[in-house]
């Protein structure tokens, strides 16, 4: 080795002796932390939870009980006066016929398109019904001439608005409705940790305590995205391989797009989406299950509600900020109820999803578990000069009544008009 004189420096001094400075730990984008969102959003440790005993698990659901009718064939032709006899031919607007067992002789009804009231006037048997026309006579005795707009149009809403019995009737023929049966499936999540045994004896900069729990927290995170994602995008899907089935879990887009089409809306991207468009959508779930809702958003599509509330005029109303897992909470008051808007890491994380936002009604909404997640070690082969072990866990996802949910994507901008 060369002699050196004079002073010595890191610039003359044997550089590979220099240990230098590195801090014990690896730093995440995402990582949790108050106001950094988190690795995982939490949306898991927010559901309610119920064991599973199979892999396909069913429930029942059932709508409200029915109390409107749509009229299925046009009458132009107005009665001639208050309170005349005539029919009327009703279906579901979606063509069953068999709604007209929801109406009994005495049955007050009510056009919602033209404000005539009629009464059914005979036990009806099938989808023609009699009736009484145009029964909102102006005073008693019944007389006059009705309103000319009293016609009957293909398409009209009638509401069941009460039952009139005569004095002294017998009870009125039962009616019931059946419930519709809801499926989904267990999903198997797999994350695995695996090192030679001579690369877990090392010690490094990052962890002096060696590799193996770094690793674990990188499988864990992603096990953790693969089921979030699941709980979001994930599609139900049972296919035959190996010695049995791959099932994979349906998420909350898979319920809206099979059972609530219409609660999905196409943002416009760059266009921007009206007012008017994005109120009927919020109609269409905020007024089904609870008045209030959980959104988790991408960084546009928060932008364009944000956006919307502090800068249009009678914009929505942000009535409270939060944290809550280290998240913020933003409170909205919509014309329909109470939104909660929040960023979703992985949202943010892939470009693509930035401009999504899901809805979410935490009352509606169930994790079925047939095997919680847990950690299994020493799964090695036996005598393998390595070490192995997994993440693994069994999970589904029950959302009952798909009507109370919803999704946007493409959503950059919310204009008036």
């Amino acid at each position: 080795m060369a002699a050196i004189e004079g002073i010595l420096t890191t610039a003359n001094a044997d550089t590979s002796d220099l240990v230098g400075e590195y801090q014990e730990s690896i730093f995440v984008r995402n990582a949790k932390g108050m106001n950094a969102g988190s690795t995982l959003f939490g949306l898991m440790s927010r559901l309610k939870t119920e064991p599973s005993e199979n892999n396909v698990f069913n429930w029942f659901e059932r709508d409200p009980v029915v109390r409107q009718v749509v009229i299925a064939a046009a009458n132009a032709t107005p009665p001639a006066a208050y309170d005349q006899p005539g029919t009327i031919q009703i279906d579901d607007g979606a063509g069953d016929t068999t709604v007209w067992r929801h109406l009994d002789e005495g049955t007050i009804l009510y056009n919602t398109t033209t404000g005539e009231y009629l009464r059914v006037t005979v036990q009806p048997g099938s989808d023609t019904v009699s009736v009484s026309r145009a029964i909102n006579a102006p005073s008693e005795p019944v007389s006059g001439t009705p309103d000319p707009g009293y016609v009957l149009t293909v398409g009209d809403a009638i509401t069941i608005v009460t039952l009139g019995k005569t004095e002294g009737a017998l009870p009125v023929r039962s009616v019931y409705e059946d419930p519709d049966i809801i499926h989904n499936y267990i999903q198997t999540f797999n994350s695995t940790v695996e090192l030679s045994n001579a690369f877990k004896a090392n010690k490094l900069r990052s962890d002096a305590a060696g590799p193996l729990r770094a690793r674990r927290v990188q499988a864990l995170e992603r096990i953790a995205k693969d089921i979030e994602f699941a709980l979001l995008f994930g599609w139900r899907r049972r296919i035959a391989g190996g010695a049995g089935y791959v099932y994979t879990t349906g998420g909350l887009r898979h319920s809206v797009d099979q059972f609530a089409p219409n609660n999905a809306l196409d943002g416009q991207g760059a266009t921007g989406v009206t007012l008017a468009a994005f109120n009927d959508w919020l109609q269409q779930f905020m007024t089904v299950g609870s008045d209030a809702k959980l959104g988790l958003c991408g960084p546009q599509a928060y932008a364009a509600i944000s956006n919307f509330c502090n800068s249009a005029t009678n914009g929505f109303r942000i009535m409270n900020q939060d944290t809550v897992f280290g998240m913020n909470i933003t409170t909205i008051n919509t014309p329909f109820g109470v939104l909660d808007l929040a960023f979703h890491p992985l949202l943010k994380e892939i470009p693509n999803y930035g401009d999504w936002m899901f809805i979410t009604d935490l009352a509606h909404i169930v994790q079925k578990t047939m095997e919680p997640l847990f950690l299994e070690p020493n799964i090695q082969t036996p005598g393998q000069d390595s070490y192995k072990e997994q993440f693994r866990a069994k999970l589904g996802l029950k959302l009952r009544f798909a009507e109370a949910f919803g999704y946007a994507y493409s959503l950059r901008q919310i204009k008036l008009s």
